[in-house]
């Protein structure tokens, strides 16, 4: 009598990958940063902010401001069915925040608007006292 051992023949592959799985970590951050993309412009009298945020309700946007730092921040919690039997869900629960600094911005007249999956926020400067030559008499 032979004793027979079976082998899986993709079984070293297998193994392989295994050691590949923070990748997958790796990947979920990347999702986080690519999930908000923006433009951010310095205009001479103003800063303007357009950050995507598809998905998210006005009520779940948090907009702050400390030490000439405005901050942007989200979460979003995905339902998913239970009880459905075949189910994909690509969309994940997440949380999201940008910080942007707006020095010499008058933080009294900042207007935020969501519209259409895109929050613009626009920022005016204060008026800066320019340089005058004084004339001596």
């Amino acid at each position: 009598m032979t004793c027979l051992t079976k082998r899986d023949f993709f079984e070293p592959m297998t193994s392989f990958f295994d050691g590949f799985g923070w990748m997958q970590k790796v990947g979920d951050e990347f999702d986080k940063i690519l999930n908000g993309k923006c433009d951010f412009e310095e205009e001479e009298n103003k800063y303007l902010i357009n950050l995507e945020v598809p998905g998210v309700k006005k009520e779940e946007i948090n907009i702050g401001l400390k030490d000439e730092t405005l901050t942007i921040s989200w979460s979003r919690k995905v339902e998913k069915n239970q009880e459905s039997k075949n189910s994909r869900y690509e969309r994940r629960d997440g949380s999201f925040t940008r910080s942007f600094s707006v020095k010499g911005a008058d933080f009294e007249k900042i207007d935020a608007q969501l519209k259409n999956g895109v929050l613009t926020i626009e920022i005016p400067k204060l008026e800066t006292i320019k340089a005058k030559k004084i004339e001596i008499k």
